[in-house]
């Protein structure tokens, strides 16, 4: 029986229980977390909870965006006690426990959360980072995935030329759409990877807002496990377009929670009447073998549409973040600001943190593509590019410096010091796509493979 640490008094999630692994576990949004929360007002990455010298609970804010409280104070990194309630947006979460599994609790008992609450299924990390040593003890895993910039979306409408390019969208609509309905779900739509895990699932989701001032378009296509968004806004010339190859088991959650929004009982058709403007949403599942299409025309929207769109929408927001680039340039400045005033207090704080200047790099990244589309290009933009690239040669002198130090312990046969300055740079780099964080990681296996034998 799993012991249980946290427990979601309130938010979409309400009564779910949470065991954090000994390693620690990171919470928000995106699927890339450990610990996955269906509230729209969280952050991608939010917080993290993890065990300070492996023997008490903390929660950790990783720069989010409307903070990481605890009893109603916003924190930045703050040890726990049983009974403090964590607010993040929407969501509260009680702690239980706030020992490591395994480990005596304050009262001298082993587990005594347990008795507390019973979990069906207690959530726990999927992808536990490597521990340090504990005793004769040692612990091999993988960091959790890396923060990544943190963005909130909204659109707008205004252009001229309403006409030609409406009925451009429209006919490349149809024609796809009528497609994959002509198919019945056996052609490219509906087609899965050959050797993957990822469920039957297909989408083709596009709505269009038009008057006589503007054309906004967005489309989602999801096809073959890649995830695509293309945004048009007419108005200031915006043609933006991102992708994603996704993990099967975050299409498998997807697929599960559009199953359960009825979308397959709606007409194939909602229509109203708008004098001089557009409104049009057209959406298109396929899902293990069953294919169905509902439009809605200047109406609104069934309820089950609406769960079904809503679904779609915050899961091509959590996984690619492009609609932040429909924004009005005030609030693309605004956004801009923030993570350049964020990305400057990690810089500054960058001895505070081993990996700050990581996160650092993140946010002026993250200035550096809210501005993408503006022209010309505020200062804050090359202020921005500047700052990163500090930042990254003083993450590689960094990481030459551990590296150098790790492969003399490793020669000297020194494994554990070797086993620290290799934590060092993980836990500095963060990124497990970075090759110096590969790298490091094929090292760490050979010496703490080392550590064991002793």
């Amino acid at each position: 029986m799993q012991m249980i640490h946290l427990i979601v008094e309130a938010g979409p999630d309400k009564g779910r229980v949470i065991t954090v692994p000994a390693a620690g576990a990171r919470a928000g949004r995106s699927s890339s977390n450990d610990i996955v929360l269906n509230d729209a007002s969280l952050s991608r990455f939010h917080c993290r909870f993890y065990f300070k010298d492996h023997r008490h609970l903390h929660v950790a804010d990783l720069a989010s965006t409307n903070e990481t409280l605890v009893n109603n104070r916003p924190v930045t990194d703050m040890a726990l006690a049983v009974g403090d309630r964590i607010t993040i947006g929407e969501t509260i979460i009680k702690v239980v426990s706030v020992v490591p599994e395994g480990a005596a609790s304050e009262n001298g008992t082993e587990g005594a959360a347990q008795a507390l609450v019973e979990p069906p299924a207690a959530e726990s990390a999927t992808v536990p980072p490597p521990a340090r040593e504990t005793g004769a003890e040692i612990d091999l895993g993988l960091h959790p995935p890396p923060v990544l910039p943190v963005r909130r979306f909204e659109h707008r409408r205004r252009y001229v030329g309403l006409m030609t390019l409406l009925i451009a969208v429209l006919a490349v609509a149809g024609a796809a759409v009528w497609r994959v309905t002509r198919s019945g779900g056996r052609g490219r739509l509906g087609m899965v990877v050959p050797g993957s895990d990822a469920p039957n699932l297909e989408l083709d989701y596009e709505k269009v807002q038009a008057s006589n001032k503007n054309i906004f378009r967005y489309r989602l296509t999801l096809r073959d496990g890649v995830l695509a968004i293309r945004i048009d806004n007419l108005e200031d010339g915006r043609h933006l377009g991102r992708e994603k190859r996704m993990d099967p088991k975050a299409l498998q959650e997807l697929a599960q929670r559009l199953q359960s929004t009825d979308f397959f009982q709606l007409n194939p058709e909602y229509s109203g009447i708008a004098p001089e403007v557009l409104e049009m949403m057209d959406l298109t599942v396929v899902l293990n073998g069953r294919v169905h299409r509902s439009r809605v025309v200047n109406r609104l929207e069934p309820r089950q549409f609406r769960d079904a769109r809503i679904l779609i929408e915050e899961f091509g927001q959590n996984e690619l973040g492009i609609l932040a680039m429909a924004l009005p340039r005030e609030q693309l400045l605004e956004l801009a600001r923030d993570a350049w005033l964020q990305g400057r207090k990690l810089f500054d704080e960058r001895e505070v943190r081993n990996d700050n200047l990581a996160r650092a790099i993140k946010r002026f990244l993250e200035v550096e593509t809210l501005l993408e589309v503006i022209e010309p290009k505020p200062e804050i933009y090359a202020e921005a590019v500047r700052a990163r690239e500090e930042c990254a040669r003083l993450l590689q002198e960094r990481y030459e410096s551990l590296l150098f130090r790790a492969d003399r312990a490793i020669r000297l046969s020194d494994w554990r010091e070797a086993n620290e300055h290799l934590l060092a740079i993980l836990d500095m780099i963060q990124d497990r796509d970075d090759e110096r964080y590969q790298k490091t990681y094929k090292k760490l296996l050979y010496v703490q493979s080392k550590l064991r034998v002793r």
